[in-house]
């Protein structure tokens, strides 16, 4: 149960993503920088799978993992979604995520989604894609809006959501941390900022990507209450660009 935004700018570009948990699961760890492959990224840590839901790396790419709830859950043991995100984190381009992604095996997978952001798009440049596995079948496409999930009323969540999201882009506002702090109080389950019975929103995480560095923001908490400018300051971990590091 997540929801990913993204802003493209003239030059380079930033990721919004609310994390949606069952309220008995283990918190997130927040940020760590890591070194994999030689390449330096930062991503928080699930304690259960010890992997992740959302990276950005020294060269620029950023990925998201979503839970495809709606997809056909192959039997048998399966490896941790976050841990195939943890591995394609310090790939290059999402020329080298396609590649490594037609190459797994999928039916050691549950059903996810994986939003990949490539180090050189920009408002004019590239595309977002995503990395579809649905249990059945694999599929890999652009994408130009924001993507929800949920295991509870997918198609009223994605209705809600998306409206809200067109009437914030709408007027005008930058900044998407806005968006998903954001809840309707007769609307809870639909909101960006979910509260349900049995789960609710746990964390909110920006990425932020331009030439020289980047930055991950990560405030833990419903975006409702924990979610201010002084709080994504505090929680900022930046990291140089290898190239800026470099020249």
């Amino acid at each position: 149960m997540c929801s990913v935004t993204w802003q493209l700018e003239e030059e380079g570009y930033q990721v919004f993503f609310n994390r949606d948990e069952q309220k008995h699961r283990a918190l997130g760890l927040p940020p760590r920088q890591i070194r994999l492959d030689d390449v330096s990224v930062l991503m928080p840590i699930d304690p259960v799978g010890q992997g992740s839901w959302i990276s950005v790396n020294e060269l620029g790419l950023t990925l998201c993992l979503l839970n495809n709830y709606q997809g056909l859950c192959p039997k048998g043991t399966l490896i941790s979604r976050g841990q195939l995100l943890k591995s394609l984190s310090s790939k290059t381009s999402t020329v080298e995520i396609e590649k490594a992604f037609n190459a797994i095996d999928p039916m050691a997978y549950a059903p996810f989604l994986l939003v990949a952001f490539d180090p050189a798009l920009t408002k004019h440049k590239m595309d977002v894609m995503v990395f579809e596995w649905n249990g059945q079948d694999t599929e890999i496409y652009p994408r130009s809006g924001p993507l929800f999930s949920s295991g509870v009323d997918l198609e009223r969540v994605v209705a809600h959501r998306k409206k809200t999201y067109e009437d914030f882009v709408a007027t005008g506002r930058q900044g998407f941390s806005q968006l998903h702090a954001s809840h309707h109080d007769e609307h809870l389950h639909t909101s960006f900022c979910m509260h349900r019975n049995d789960a609710h929103t746990v964390s909110f995480t920006q990425v932020v990507v331009t030439p020289n560095s980047q930055k991950m923001s990560y405030v833990a908490g419903s975006p409702c209450t924990q979610l201010n400018e002084k709080n994504l300051i505090k929680h900022s971990v930046y990291l140089p660009s290898k190239n800026a590091m470099a020249s």
